[in-house]
Protein backbone atom coordinates (compact mmCIF):
# COMPACT_ATOMS: atom_id res chain seq x y z
CA UNK A 1 0.00 0.00 0.00
CA UNK A 2 2.81 2.29 0.98
CA UNK A 3 4.80 1.24 -2.42
CA UNK A 4 2.17 2.33 -4.64
CA UNK A 5 1.36 5.50 -2.73
CA UNK A 6 5.47 6.34 -3.31
CA UNK A 7 4.72 5.11 -6.96
CA UNK A 8 1.97 8.02 -7.53
CA UNK A 9 4.33 10.61 -5.77
CA UNK A 10 6.85 9.85 -8.25
CA UNK A 11 5.23 9.92 -11.13
CA UNK A 12 3.61 13.23 -10.21
CA UNK A 13 6.52 15.13 -9.07
CA UNK A 14 8.03 14.01 -12.37
CA UNK A 15 5.30 15.64 -14.54
CA UNK A 16 5.36 18.18 -12.62
CA UNK A 17 9.23 19.09 -13.08
CA UNK A 18 8.60 18.65 -16.88
CA UNK A 19 5.80 20.86 -17.21
CA UNK A 20 8.28 24.15 -15.12
CA UNK A 21 10.65 22.87 -17.76
CA UNK A 22 8.61 23.35 -20.98
CA UNK A 23 7.27 26.78 -19.43
CA UNK A 24 10.82 28.22 -19.17
CA UNK A 25 11.54 27.32 -22.50
CA UNK A 26 8.31 28.42 -24.12
CA UNK A 27 9.32 31.43 -22.01
CA UNK A 28 13.09 32.21 -23.40
CA UNK A 29 12.03 31.51 -26.75
CA UNK A 30 10.09 34.35 -27.37
CA UNK A 31 12.60 36.40 -25.25
CA UNK A 32 15.55 35.34 -27.10
CA UNK A 33 17.12 37.93 -28.74
CA UNK A 34 18.20 37.43 -32.89
CA UNK A 35 21.86 37.04 -33.59
CA UNK A 36 23.18 37.58 -37.27
CA UNK A 37 24.40 34.86 -38.13
CA UNK A 38 27.39 34.19 -40.35
CA UNK A 39 27.16 32.26 -43.09
CA UNK A 40 29.80 28.94 -42.82
CA UNK A 41 32.61 28.93 -45.12
CA UNK A 42 33.56 26.76 -47.34
CA UNK A 43 36.30 24.56 -47.59
CA UNK A 44 37.00 22.24 -50.96
CA UNK A 45 39.05 19.64 -50.88
CA UNK A 46 40.96 18.29 -54.31
CA UNK A 47 40.02 14.77 -54.73
CA UNK A 48 40.45 12.42 -57.73
CA UNK A 49 39.19 9.37 -58.58
CA UNK A 50 41.24 6.34 -58.66
CA UNK A 51 40.79 3.78 -61.06
CA UNK A 52 43.79 1.45 -60.02
CA UNK A 53 45.20 -0.15 -57.42
CA UNK A 54 48.31 1.76 -56.06
CA UNK A 55 49.94 -1.23 -55.27
CA UNK A 56 49.00 -2.40 -59.40
CA UNK A 57 50.75 0.79 -60.50
CA UNK A 58 54.19 1.16 -58.52
CA UNK A 59 54.94 -2.51 -59.87
CA UNK A 60 54.24 -1.62 -63.13
CA UNK A 61 56.31 1.41 -62.46
CA UNK A 62 59.02 -0.53 -61.32
CA UNK A 63 58.97 -2.77 -63.96
CA UNK A 64 58.81 0.15 -66.28
CA UNK A 65 62.10 0.97 -65.13
CA UNK A 66 63.75 -2.04 -65.14
CA UNK A 67 62.79 -2.41 -68.99
CA UNK A 68 64.53 1.29 -69.84
CA UNK A 69 66.97 0.57 -67.67
CA UNK A 70 67.82 -2.81 -69.48
CA UNK A 71 67.30 -1.30 -72.78
CA UNK A 72 69.50 1.20 -71.61
CA UNK A 73 72.38 -0.84 -71.27
CA UNK A 74 71.91 -2.77 -74.42
CA UNK A 75 72.08 0.47 -76.21
CA UNK A 76 75.19 0.93 -74.18
CA UNK A 77 76.35 -2.62 -75.38
CA UNK A 78 75.68 -1.91 -78.80
CA UNK A 79 77.64 1.16 -78.66
CA UNK A 80 80.43 -0.31 -76.73
CA UNK A 81 80.79 -2.89 -79.45
CA UNK A 82 80.71 -0.04 -82.05
CA UNK A 83 83.39 1.81 -81.06
CA UNK A 84 85.68 -2.15 -80.53
CA UNK A 85 84.41 -2.67 -84.11
CA UNK A 86 85.43 0.63 -85.19
CA UNK A 87 88.63 0.13 -83.13
CA UNK A 88 89.29 -2.79 -85.09
CA UNK A 89 88.79 -1.74 -88.22
CA UNK A 90 91.15 1.09 -87.37
CA UNK A 91 93.98 -1.01 -86.49
CA UNK A 92 93.78 -3.32 -89.33
CA UNK A 93 93.82 -0.62 -91.62
CA UNK A 94 96.97 0.77 -89.78
CA UNK A 95 98.12 -2.74 -90.00
CA UNK A 96 97.69 -3.47 -93.71
CA UNK A 97 99.12 0.78 -94.04
CA UNK A 98 102.23 -0.71 -92.18
CA UNK A 99 102.33 -3.74 -94.02
CA UNK A 100 102.22 -1.89 -97.93
CA UNK A 101 104.89 0.66 -95.92
CA UNK A 102 107.06 -2.63 -95.24
CA UNK A 103 106.41 -4.04 -99.09
CA UNK A 104 107.29 -0.65 -100.52
CA UNK A 105 110.56 -0.59 -98.55
CA UNK A 106 111.57 -4.18 -99.50
CA UNK A 107 111.03 -3.42 -102.99
CA UNK A 108 113.15 -0.37 -103.05
CA UNK A 109 115.78 -2.70 -101.08
CA UNK A 110 115.68 -5.09 -103.71
CA UNK A 111 115.85 -2.30 -106.69
CA UNK A 112 118.83 -0.85 -104.76
CA UNK A 113 120.43 -4.27 -104.49
CA UNK A 114 119.65 -4.74 -108.10
CA UNK A 115 120.93 -1.69 -109.03
CA UNK A 116 124.35 -2.52 -107.01
CA UNK A 117 124.15 -5.95 -108.88
CA UNK A 118 124.03 -4.60 -112.25
CA UNK A 119 126.88 -2.02 -111.50
CA UNK A 120 128.99 -4.75 -110.64
CA UNK A 121 128.30 -6.73 -113.49
CA UNK A 122 129.20 -3.63 -115.53
CA UNK A 123 132.36 -3.50 -113.77
CA UNK A 124 133.44 -6.99 -114.51
CA UNK A 125 132.62 -6.89 -117.70
CA UNK A 126 135.28 -3.72 -118.09
CA UNK A 127 137.91 -5.56 -116.21
CA UNK A 128 136.99 -8.74 -118.14
CA UNK A 129 137.63 -7.22 -121.27
CA UNK A 130 140.71 -5.18 -120.38
CA UNK A 131 142.04 -8.62 -118.73
CA UNK A 132 140.92 -10.51 -122.66
CA UNK A 133 143.15 -7.38 -124.29
CA UNK A 134 146.23 -7.97 -122.06
CA UNK A 135 145.61 -11.71 -121.98
CA UNK A 136 145.42 -11.71 -125.77
CA UNK A 137 149.41 -9.88 -126.11
CA UNK A 138 150.57 -12.47 -123.25
CA UNK A 139 149.01 -15.59 -122.60
CA UNK A 140 149.16 -18.30 -125.12
CA UNK A 141 146.60 -20.00 -127.29
CA UNK A 142 145.50 -22.53 -124.52
CA UNK A 143 145.70 -19.60 -121.61
CA UNK A 144 143.65 -17.54 -123.96
CA UNK A 145 140.79 -20.62 -124.21
CA UNK A 146 140.51 -21.12 -120.81
CA UNK A 147 140.25 -17.01 -120.18
CA UNK A 148 136.74 -17.31 -122.91
CA UNK A 149 135.46 -20.18 -120.98
CA UNK A 150 136.11 -17.93 -117.88
CA UNK A 151 133.95 -14.95 -119.79
CA UNK A 152 131.68 -17.35 -120.84
CA UNK A 153 130.85 -18.11 -117.09
CA UNK A 154 130.52 -14.82 -116.58
CA UNK A 155 128.02 -13.98 -118.91
CA UNK A 156 125.88 -17.14 -117.78
CA UNK A 157 126.39 -15.79 -114.15
CA UNK A 158 125.54 -12.41 -115.16
CA UNK A 159 122.31 -14.12 -116.39
CA UNK A 160 121.98 -15.94 -112.76
CA UNK A 161 122.70 -12.69 -111.15
CA UNK A 162 119.35 -10.69 -113.25
CA UNK A 163 117.27 -13.65 -112.65
CA UNK A 164 118.41 -13.75 -108.84
CA UNK A 165 114.80 -13.62 -106.58
CA UNK A 166 114.88 -15.26 -103.40
CA UNK A 167 117.67 -14.60 -100.74
CA UNK A 168 119.49 -18.24 -101.41
CA UNK A 169 119.76 -17.38 -105.57
CA UNK A 170 120.68 -13.45 -104.55
CA UNK A 171 123.50 -15.04 -102.27
CA UNK A 172 124.58 -17.27 -104.54
CA UNK A 173 125.16 -14.15 -106.57
CA UNK A 174 127.76 -12.90 -104.39
CA UNK A 175 129.19 -16.45 -103.93
CA UNK A 176 130.10 -16.31 -107.56
CA UNK A 177 131.07 -13.00 -107.67
CA UNK A 178 133.75 -14.10 -104.59
CA UNK A 179 134.69 -17.03 -106.64
CA UNK A 180 135.78 -15.30 -109.47
CA UNK A 181 137.95 -12.57 -107.46
CA UNK A 182 139.76 -15.75 -105.93
CA UNK A 183 140.26 -17.42 -109.13
CA UNK A 184 141.49 -14.46 -110.39
CA UNK A 185 144.16 -13.26 -107.72
CA UNK A 186 144.99 -17.27 -106.85
CA UNK A 187 148.55 -17.84 -109.11
CA UNK A 188 148.86 -21.39 -108.51
CA UNK A 189 152.41 -22.61 -108.21
CA UNK A 190 154.45 -24.95 -110.15
CA UNK A 191 153.84 -27.47 -107.67
CA UNK A 192 150.33 -27.61 -108.49
CA UNK A 193 148.63 -31.09 -109.30
CA UNK A 194 145.22 -32.17 -110.14
CA UNK A 195 144.10 -33.96 -107.13
CA UNK A 196 145.40 -31.96 -104.60
CA UNK A 197 143.00 -29.66 -102.59
CA UNK A 198 142.87 -27.38 -99.75
CA UNK A 199 139.99 -25.97 -97.71
CA UNK A 200 140.59 -22.28 -95.76
CA UNK A 201 138.07 -20.95 -93.39
CA UNK A 202 137.52 -16.99 -94.44
CA UNK A 203 135.97 -14.81 -91.94
CA UNK A 204 134.41 -11.26 -92.78
CA UNK A 205 132.61 -8.30 -91.16
CA UNK A 206 130.25 -6.66 -92.60
CA UNK A 207 131.74 -4.26 -95.20
CA UNK A 208 133.14 -7.17 -96.55
CA UNK A 209 136.44 -7.26 -95.68
CA UNK A 210 138.59 -10.15 -94.42
CA UNK A 211 139.68 -10.58 -91.03
CA UNK A 212 141.34 -13.85 -90.84
CA UNK A 213 141.98 -16.70 -93.60
CA UNK A 214 142.88 -20.34 -91.82
CA UNK A 215 144.10 -23.48 -93.74
CA UNK A 216 141.35 -25.79 -92.39
CA UNK A 217 142.50 -28.84 -94.30
CA UNK A 218 145.86 -28.95 -96.25
CA UNK A 219 146.91 -30.23 -99.16
CA UNK A 220 149.86 -31.76 -98.03
CA UNK A 221 152.09 -28.77 -100.26
CA UNK A 222 152.95 -25.88 -98.04
CA UNK A 223 153.76 -23.77 -101.76
CA UNK A 224 150.16 -25.05 -102.51
CA UNK A 225 148.73 -23.89 -99.23
CA UNK A 226 150.08 -20.48 -99.18
CA UNK A 227 148.43 -19.64 -102.34
CA UNK A 228 145.41 -19.93 -101.55
CA UNK A 229 145.92 -18.05 -98.21
CA UNK A 230 147.52 -15.54 -100.57
CA UNK A 231 144.71 -15.49 -103.15
CA UNK A 232 141.90 -14.36 -100.48
CA UNK A 233 144.35 -12.00 -98.82
CA UNK A 234 144.56 -10.25 -101.93
CA UNK A 235 141.08 -9.37 -102.34
CA UNK A 236 141.25 -8.31 -99.84
CA UNK A 237 137.37 -7.41 -99.83
CA UNK A 238 134.04 -8.59 -101.29
CA UNK A 239 131.24 -7.61 -102.43
CA UNK A 240 128.91 -8.68 -99.45
CA UNK A 241 124.83 -8.55 -98.78
CA UNK A 242 123.90 -5.46 -96.99
CA UNK A 243 121.38 -7.32 -95.58
CA UNK A 244 122.67 -8.49 -91.78
CA UNK A 245 120.63 -11.50 -91.22
CA UNK A 246 121.95 -12.67 -95.27
CA UNK A 247 125.44 -11.56 -94.15
CA UNK A 248 125.40 -13.45 -90.98
CA UNK A 249 124.18 -16.57 -92.41
CA UNK A 250 126.12 -16.63 -94.86
CA UNK A 251 129.02 -14.32 -95.25
CA UNK A 252 130.71 -13.99 -91.81
CA UNK A 253 132.04 -17.33 -92.15
CA UNK A 254 133.03 -19.43 -94.66
CA UNK A 255 135.26 -22.24 -95.97
CA UNK A 256 136.54 -22.51 -99.68
CA UNK A 257 137.53 -25.61 -101.69
CA UNK A 258 140.65 -24.88 -104.02
CA UNK A 259 141.96 -26.71 -106.59
CA UNK A 260 143.91 -26.59 -109.63
CA UNK A 261 141.05 -27.78 -111.84
CA UNK A 262 138.26 -25.90 -110.21
CA UNK A 263 137.21 -23.18 -107.13
CA UNK A 264 134.37 -24.09 -105.20
CA UNK A 265 132.50 -22.48 -101.86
Amino acid sequence: MNLTGYSILSVFLAVAIHAVIVGLLLTNWQSEEHFPVTPAEKFYIDASVVKQNPHTVKKENTAKIKRQAQARRQKEKKAAQQRARLAQEALDKQAALDKQKAEEAQRKQAAIEQSRLEQLLEQQRREIAESEQQAADELAEADRARLEQEIALAVIEEQDYRRAVTDDEKAQAYVAQIQREMIQNWSRPPSARNGMQAIVRVRLVPTGEVVSVDVEESSGNDAFDRSVVQAVQKSGRFLVPADSRQFERNFRSFTVLFRPEDLRL
